[in-house]
């Protein structure tokens, strides 16, 4: 789905986040204060075995047969180097990209079945295909949704109802018009306000410091800087009667040429996307088998949702904008049209108003998602997963089939490696997911129906929304027990670039993008929802990464690769301006099953709770920065929280020297602190979830109650004070302290899972 990037402000709490406008593109990266996650000093990764600490001379050898394990590693990942082909995930792209691929349609089906036929010719132990039936949302083709100007009941304007063709592939017949996924139907009418963004503090500014009200009026929001989805929420809470969004040139395209001639936007380009939550709404909590109880739509999230929403393309927003009267705008609200920018409310000429009519429709649809096994042979009930999506809005060549292109190349070279006899001590599952772009839909609840299980038994998730949106660097957000892993398997890797005097991928990726000290690769900790990870990581607790190919922020600040969620994202558009040669593509399946492979084959999992510990420290720190002095005078309890991340510093710390000078490597012994690693994530999951978002339930980081796509750490902490601070609900002080006390709880109890008895 991915996101974009966005600079969230809490007081003086400032969160760098990373989104997927779609549910990817994606690119929050979190900070508090002045933090970077990727933070100095931390050391190596204190895992025993090739995956973590290559050929260190004082790394145990467990069970007496750590050379021949290391032996066999390599050969694995020379294999894996030497058979994943460019070529092959270049056809597989082409494959997957014949035809729009939504789920619930001709296209959406037929690729499941091709994914399914082409993952059981590999070889896989077991290939099998989990159905859901959920509600999903559509637009009318027979009476489309329109955005006009009229005048006295004449159409003086109209938005384009679908993208013009501009390839080969645009003519196609089964293009879904543009629409925003569980925006209500209905009808609007009256005068426009511009509201930047459409975040929270875009319409606290109108009100306080322009007296412009948005009730009864139909507000229109550039796309970017938080989930579209939180944009119709704030707009329906600020009474407005309507929201129209669209892609401002400031924000998604730098270029003087478009597409076709570049990868630039073009102006009849429009982003599609969700607006609705996560999983199928109305089996919340539950899997949307048969036999669930399912609540009636008028009880579930859509009969909240009063107001009609529809996206449009910069070409047909300025007629809009340009029309609009009112005072200037600031020079932060201006975007790139040729036109001046104005709050409105209403047209210079007093006789145009705006309607906005959307004919959505619910349905129950049955989605489906494809999973593939290889059965360990050692540890058969620890799992090491690979997740990507296989459903787009129209042709999806970047996202999601690039990632599941490389995929499928990925499981025919592991299907040819079990023929040949190496199979992986822990099972790899491969999951191809149904309706992510509606709402990771089809990994939410393949993860309820299985619940119970993963978070017993699931070792690490490995998340490719996409492969590459532009060919330059590496982003990767992780949970920060996986960070030494990412970095060792990015050493494996050859530099995808070839002409540069850099060796790997880790090197360039640390040229390119290295942390504040300098000393290794930015990662950021802030996963958000923005794709299938989210439920694995925020419900499951399940140690997560999330990983992509991009272009140079610091040449391009854009929100996201231009043509996200639009028709022109095409396999010609692909092969012509994203990675002509597939190396990017290539080098992902690499860097995708290293990573895997060694997980899943490592006997002591290399996992550094140390650097959680670290960047807890450091996010206590802040927060009590920013609010200790109000929270004294409000009696909260900082002493306990300090003294709570004081004994995790020693536990992780203790723990890390214990896994250095180990002397027992009976299975019993690595099983018990691989058993302590994999439960250290689950020990940040609370059952009673946060407040009014019972679906998310990590304490460190979960989805932003203003902006579904990025993270906060300690949501509860963070977004209780911004309603206080920000909405001025001083009620809220005692759930802030409930807040507090259940952050500091979960501290000392990711403490306690560490120690040897832990009681």
């Amino acid at each position: 789905m991915m996101i974009d990037r966005k600079d969230i402000k809490f007081s003086n709490l400032s969160i760098n986040t990373m989104d997927n406008e779609k549910k990817k593109s994606v690119r929050s990266r979190l900070v508090l204060g002045a933090i970077c996650v990727c933070l100095v000093g931390l050391g190596i990764g204190f895992g025993i075995g090739y995956a973590a600490r290559g050929s260190s001379s004082d790394t145990p050898h467990v069970n007496g047969n750590g050379p021949v394990k290391e032996a066999q590693t390599q050969n694995a990942v020379d294999v894996l180097l030497k058979s994943l082909d460019s070529n092959n995930i270049k056809e597989n792209l082409r494959r997957y990209t014949s035809r729009p691929r939504m789920s619930g349609t001709a296209g959406g089906d037929e690729i499941i079945d091709i994914i399914a036929n082409e993952w059981r010719s590999s070889g896989l132990d077991m290939v099998r295909v989990t159905p859901y039936d959920v509600l999903m949302s559509y637009p009318n083709r027979t009476n489309p949704n329109t955005v006009q100007l009229i005048s006295q009941d004449n159409v003086v304007f109209q938005a384009a109802t679908f993208e013009a063709p501009l390839d080969a592939e645009g003519n196609n017949t089964e293009v879904v018009p543009p629409f925003n996924a569980f925006a209500v139907a209905g009808v609007a009418e009256g005068d426009l306000v511009y509201v930047n963004y459409g975040r929270i503090e875009d319409f606290v500014f109108l009100r306080d410091n322009q007296s412009i009200s948005v009730e009864g009026k139909i507000v229109i929001a550039r796309y970017g800087r938080i989930f579209r989805g939180d944009k119709v929420k704030i707009a329906q809470q600020f009474n407005a009667t309507g929201i129209i969004m669209y892609t401002d040139p400031e924000d998604f395209n730098m270029g003087n040429t478009t597409y076709p001639n570049s990868w630039w936007l073009p102006g009849s380009g429009v982003q599609r996307g969700t607006t609705g939550p996560d999983g199928d709404m109305l089996t919340m909590f539950y899997p949307a088998k048969d036999y669930t109880y399912r609540i009636p739509k008028s009880e579930s999230w859509i009969a909240d949702s009063t107001i009609p929403a529809q996206p449009i393309g910069y070409g047909d927003a300025k007629h809009f904008l340009g029309a609009m009267t009112g005072p200037e705008v600031p020079e932060t609200w201006r975007g790139r049209l040729p036109i001046t920018y104005r709050f409105g409310p209403g047209f210079t000429n007093s006789t145009l108003k705006a309607r906005l009519t959307v004919n959505n429709f619910e349905e129950t649809k049955t989605v489906r998602n494809v999973i593939g096994y290889i059965r360990g042979e050692v540890e058969p009930d620890r799992y090491i997963m690979l997740g990507n999506h296989h459903d787009s809005w129209v042709f999806g060549a970047i996202d999601p089939l690039s990632g599941s292109a490389a995929l499928t190349e990925i499981i025919r070279v592991l299907g040819n490696m079990l023929k040949q006899g190496l199979r992986p001590r822990r099972t790899i599952v491969f999951g191809s997911w149904g309706a992510e772009e509606h709402g990771l839909i089809g990994s939410t609840e393949w993860v309820e129906e299985y619940m119970k299980v993963l978070y017993e038994r699931t070792v690490a998730y490995l998340n490719v929304d996409y492969a590459c949106d532009y060919p330059y660097v590496l982003t990767a957000g992780t949970s920060p027990l996986l960070q030494d892993s990412l970095y060792q398997s990015a050493k494996k890797v050859p530099n995808p670039e070839k002409n540069t005097p850099f060796k790997t991928l880790y090197d360039v990726w640390n040229d390119r993008t290295p942390n504040n000290a300098g000393t290794e690769p930015s990662v950021y900790y802030s996963l958000g929802s923005g794709s299938d990870m989210a439920t694995f990581y925020q419900r499951a607790g399940v140690p997560s990464v999330d990983m992509w190919f991009t272009y140079d922020e610091n040449r391009w600040d854009i929100l996201s690769y231009p043509t996200y969620h639009s028709a022109y994202e095409t396999f010609e558009m692909f092969t012509r301006f994203i990675d002509p040669n597939f190396n990017y593509t290539l080098a992902m399946a690499q860097m995708w099953s290293i990573m895997a492979w060694d997980l899943s084959n490592v006997e002591l999992l290399p996992f550094d709770p140390t650097r959680y510990a670290t960047a807890i420290q450091e996010f206590v720190s802040s927060l009590k920065k920013d609010f200790s002095e109000v929270w004294s005078q409000q009696n909260v309890n900082i002493q306990a929280l300090d003294s709570a991340v004081t004994n995790l510093t020693a536990s992780t710390k203790a723990f890390k020297e214990k896994i250095q000078s180990l002397n027992d490597t009976s299975p019993l012994s690595i099983r018990m602190l691989n058993d302590k690693m994999i439960q250290f994530e689950r020990a940040f999951i609370d059952p009673e979830g946060l407040p009014e978002r019972r679906i998310y339930k990590h304490v460190m980081f979960a989805p932003s109650l203003y902006d579904s796509y990025s993270d906060n750490s300690f949501p509860g902490v963070v977004d209780t004070m911004h309603d206080i601070q920000v909405n001025n609900r001083t009620d809220k002080w005692s759930l802030l302290k409930q807040q507090v006390s259940v952050a500091t709880y979960t501290i000392q109890s990711a403490a306690n899972t560490l120690d040897d008895i832990g009681l």
